[in-house]
């Protein structure tokens, strides 16, 4: 047995002291980050990992129980179930279906906090989530339409999806703007409360993990020929690029440390690179694609006059 379907078969049906274990820890940490709120301890920035921890293991748990009870065995056979772990372009499209679901729910989460809060910089870094969504959902759609065997424009509506994904991404540069310019002028204000802080621990562990998955893929994307998969894989990268601005920012104010030169300078450095590359990406999606789009007439007719010739 290859080493991936020993990885595959042991998270699939872990061992009962597996199970365990994860709900000795996800029960601890929850009783951890019950017992700091309560002592008054629960909105310190180090206890910023208890929670983390307990809601990794919280889901870990609900994981371990439906192990137990046999439902990855039971999916796994199926033929959509396989297809997902065979193909890396359908495993590509079903988390960027899982993205769109996520971003609006973020964003309504988001708005909600901003909204208790009165943090008009918190209503400014959600809203930009429009813009990751609206692509998505055109690659989705692209994506399907080019898995029909009858559709002989598939090629041209991946790189018409790219082409307008790339407008989008600029638009995106543009949109958090304001986001950084609030920032710069220390406008990224909000009082803690618990909502607060479980939304600083979410946007904590998303950014690595999305950062991480992001980079990983934008490697991995290179050796694919779709240009709509290579479009989604963009978007997800200026999504963590953004990310990151977020967490230096909600971090530095937590530490109230808007005096240091150092913060003064790395605000707007970090958020201007990061505009400069989103709006990088999109220009080069936009005119690339284009390019390509225009080429494909003049190729399509010289195919025409070779096959005419040779009738």
């Amino acid at each position: 047995m290859s080493k991936r379907n020993k990885i595959l078969k042991f998270l699939i049906k872990p061992p009962m002291w597996m199970c365990i274990t994860v709900w000795a820890a996800g029960v601890a940490s929850l009783v951890g980050s019950i017992t700091l709120y309560y002592l008054g301890m629960g909105l310190k920035m180090w206890a910023l990992p208890v929670y983390l921890v307990a809601v990794v293991f919280g889901v870990l748990s609900v994981y371990a129980v439906l192990t137990v009870v046999g439902v990855p065995e039971r999916v796994k056979d199926k033929p959509k179930v396989r297809e997902f772990f065979r193909s890396y372009n359908t495993r590509a499209f079903v988390y960027a279906t899982c993205s769109v679901i996520f971003n609006l729910l973020y964003v309504a989460f988001g708005i909600l906090i901003a909204v208790l809060e009165h943090s008009e910089w918190l209503g400014a870094l959600v809203g930009y989530h429009i813009f990751l969504v609206l692509p998505r959902v055109e690659v989705l759609v692209t994506a399907r339409l080019h898995g029909r065997k009858d559709d002989r424009n598939a090629e041209e509506r991946q790189l018409r999806a790219y082409s307008n994904c790339g407008i989008v991404l600029v638009m995106l540069a543009l949109a958090i703007i304001p986001v950084i310019r609030l920032t710069i002028n220390d406008d990224n204000s909000y009082n803690y409360f618990i909502g607060a802080v479980a939304y600083v621990t979410g946007i904590a562990a998303y950014t690595f993990i999305k950062m991480g998955i992001a980079v990983y893929n934008m490697k991995k994307v290179r050796k694919q020929d779709d240009m709509s998969l290579i479009a989604v894989k963009n978007i997800s990268f200026s999504d963590a690029l953004i990310s990151l601005f977020a967490l230096q920012a909600m971090m530095f104010k937590e530490l109230n440390a808007k005096k240091n030169m150092f913060v003064k300078v790395m605000n707007p450095l970090l958020g201007g690179v990061i505009v400069a590359a989103i709006l990088a990406i999109g220009l080069y999606m936009l005119i690339g694609g284009y390019k390509r789009l225009k080429a494909m007439p003049e190729a399509n007719d010289g195919a025409d006059k070779v096959h005419d010739g040779q009738s």
